[in-house]
């Protein structure tokens, strides 16, 4: 690249080229440095996220294995060869939960200033969390109805909602078709969109949750994504010094989400030794979606921001719109479980529980850098959602064509989730498809 540079340059014909090419340089060196002069500050917040869940993994797995919360084999749906520990999703959230408590002597004192601020929007995002996990925790041990568990995810919506997370999305929207907000109908509105993404960002995680590693290794794409767009956002020097002050706590909450799923996705890959469970799964779906709503305070730019992060969030929103649309078609209930999910048809296509899940791992990052592209290089919207429905819609028509000719070929599979004993299971490659097994959904 250096010789190539040095011949353009003494190519006069070339000089005009080579002067952009250079210029371009400059501004990619200069990126670099105030990204990580911006993410800095909160790299204790990530360390401290990652070693507690690493050191609270093995604490709760056996804790769990003390008192019989494991998951017992079946060979049907459930293929690992010996119980696997449950409480895995209490671990994240203690270490999400310590790696924000920290925050506080971290990062925060390095902005006092704003202190009252950012204490309220943690505050709510941490109620919610709390209970999510708690709610999810019930039911991995003892067992709850849905309407139980959806009950728990109203209150985590309503908790933000208190707090105004997310609630000023539809005053732009409605001034994007001209409409001037209200401030009654607005705050009724935007509680309503905050609880249709709660609700569907934690059940399209639990969804989601089907083989080892697979959540959990999702989300840290995503927390990627959230955490690069939140960093865009606080070097823009565009946005409104008024509502700059939640900058601290995007860049927060993604740090301690990103850390706390690393320490946890050692034991959870492949072959798992323990599983997050529902308080796992309903926990990383609700705090992608509180990420996401953070960025619906930035002004002029939160119409864009949100998209971008849906489309950072594309995965799981891919498979459970996929889910729904197949079961509509077919004639069935949107809660009754199959075998059509994409790691299900990946597995069934011959690739190991490993390649399946690193395969999601790649459409991941895909969405991950479309949505974050959208936002860094100042991209049209038409151009970027161009994209990504092409995407989109190659995964979901391949995914249904796919899942039309096995439910043709096993008609009696229908109604049942895999019932395959693949041979990995005797390698110890498991398939854990235990969130399908019990809807959260009403």
């Amino acid at each position: 690249m250096v010789s190539l540079i040095a011949q353009t340059t003494d190519t006069a014909a070339l000089g005009a080229g080579a002067s952009q090419a250079s210029d371009a340089a400059v501004a990619a060196a200069e990126l670099s440095p105030g990204l990580m002069q911006t993410l800095a500050p909160y790299m204790g917040v990530f360390f401290i996220a990652f070693f507690a869940s690493i050191i609270a993994t093995p604490l709760m797995r056996m804790l769990a294995v003390r008192n019989g919360i494991v998951d017992l084999p079946d060979l049907k749906r459930k293929n690992h060869i010996e119980p696997v520990a449950y409480l895995g999703g209490v671990a994240i959230f203690l270490a999400w939960l310590a790696a924000i408590a920290s925050s506080y002597y971290v990062v925060i004192p390095q902005q006092a200033s704003l202190l009252p601020h950012i204490r309220n929007p943690l505050v709510s995002i941490f109620l919610g969390a709390a209970a999510i996990t708690l709610t999810g925790f019930f039911d991995d041990v003892y067992g709850i109805s849905p309407r139980v568990k959806i009950g728990g995810q109203f209150f985590a919506a309503a908790a933000l909602a208190n707090y105004n997370v997310g609630t000023e999305l539809i005053d732009h929207l409605f001034l994007l078709v001209g409409v001037e907000p209200m401030q009654g109908v607005s705050y009724i509105l935007g509680t309503a969109l905050i609880a249709v993404m709660v609700i569907g960002g934690c059940n399209a995680m639990n969804l989601l949750d089907g083989l080892d590693g697979l959540a959990s290794g999702v989300t840290v794409i995503a927390g990627v994504g959230f955490l690069l767009i939140a960093a865009h956002v606080a070097m823009e020097t565009g946005i409104d010094p008024a509502v700059a002050f939640k900058d601290p706590i995007r860049l927060v909450v993604c740090m301690a989400l990103i850390g706390a799923v690393l320490g946890f996705l050692p034991y959870n890959f492949n072959p798992a030794s323990i599983f997050m469970g529902d308080a796992g799964s309903l926990l990383l779906g609700y705090l992608c979606v509180a990420s996401i709503l953070l960025y619906a305070d930035t002004g002029g730019l939160s119409l864009r921001l949100v998209t971008a992060g849906l489309i950072v969030f594309a995965v799981p929103i891919t498979d459970t719109s996929l889910a729904i649309f197949r079961r509509k078609m077919q004639g069935k209930p949107i809660l009754s479980p199959d075998s059509q999910h994409i790691h299900h048809l990946l597995r069934r296509s011959g690739l190991s529980v490993k390649q399946s899940v690193v395969t999601i791992y790649t459409a991941a990052i895909v969405f991950a850098v479309l949505g974050y592209t959208m936002v860094a290089l100042d991209l049209r919207w038409r151009y970027v959602l161009a994209v990504f429905f092409v995407i989109y819609g190659f995964i979901v028509v391949t995914a249904y064509k796919y899942g039309r000719q096995y439910a043709i070929l096993h008609p009696a599979d229908g109604d049942q989730a895999d019932e395959i004993v693949l041979p990995e299971a005797i390698n110890g490659e498991d398939e854990s498809d235990a969130a399908d097994g019990s809807p959260t959904m009403p």
